[in-house]
């Protein structure tokens, strides 16, 4: 009932503007944000995360759960072999657990819990850039209004014509395909720079290499003349 208040309440509003701004016609359209997502890589990738996050999460909670219930079992299949004493300490540190796993389970699926951080996280950066599209498309096209097809308002009817959802699509995988061009071509400079330090590397590996074999040619130079020298005054002594 509320679903179909709030839609009659929209559809009021816009005969109200659209009688108020008599002489403007009304441009409306619509998107399908199911079928946009649906087609971005990106958000595949980060539902897929999502998913796993929350898989390991209840995994995590039912495996304590099963601890816990294991052992309840086996404290009250004890319970008339041991003193009463025990039975009440460890019946006390079994709801100790059960409180803690509860907290547990609040912290990670509770109205604030971490679920909600990781979606933001992961999948509502790619929500807020298709609204960032469909925004720029409205302001482009001059649109009015534009609505979710996926969300809580029902479309009794609409014409194919006023769906933007595709070229909201293409103008997303566009601006993709050009973040991926420029971190290709990013990588590409990167590449050309690291050649040429490997080749300005092997030029002054090479200069300092023949620098260094005419340092060792004069050393021996040198050290030739000097034998000859020395040899030249030996047999002036002899």
């Amino acid at each position: 009932m509320k679903i179909l208040t709030d839609f009659f309440l929209i559809l009021f509003a816009l005969f109200s503007v659209n009688n108020l701004n008599g002489q403007k016609d009304l441009r409306v359209g619509y998107i399908d944000m199911d079928y946009i997502l649906s087609n971005i890589q990106d958000f595949e990738v980060a539902n897929k995360e999502f998913d796993y996050k929350i898989e390991q999460w209840k995994n995590e909670i039912f495996e304590r759960e099963k601890k816990i219930k294991t052992k309840r079992e086996e404290l009250e299949f004890e319970k008339d072999l041991i003193p009463n004493q025990i039975y009440i300490k460890r019946s006390k540190e079994l709801d100790f657990d059960f409180q803690e796993l509860e907290n547990y389970k609040k912290k990670r699926f509770g109205p604030e819990g971490d679920w909600l951080v990781q979606e933001k996280i992961l999948i509502q950066p790619i929500q807020d850039e298709v609204l960032a599209i469909v925004q720029k498309i409205a302001d482009k096209n001059k649109f009015d209004f534009i609505f979710d097809k996926s969300s809580a308002v029902i479309m009794l009817y609409s014409e194919k014509k006023y769906d933007i959802s595709e070229l909201v699509l293409r103008s997303i995988l566009r601006q993709e395909k050009i973040e991926n061009l420029e971190i290709e071509f990013e990588d590409e400079r990167k590449k050309e720079i690291e050649e040429k330090r490997r080749l300005a590397l092997e030029k002054n590996k090479k200069r300092r290499d023949s620098v260094s074999k005419l340092r060792e040619l004069k050393k021996l130079e040198i050290k030739r003349k000097r034998d000859s020298l020395i040899n030249i005054k030996k047999k002036i002594k002899t």
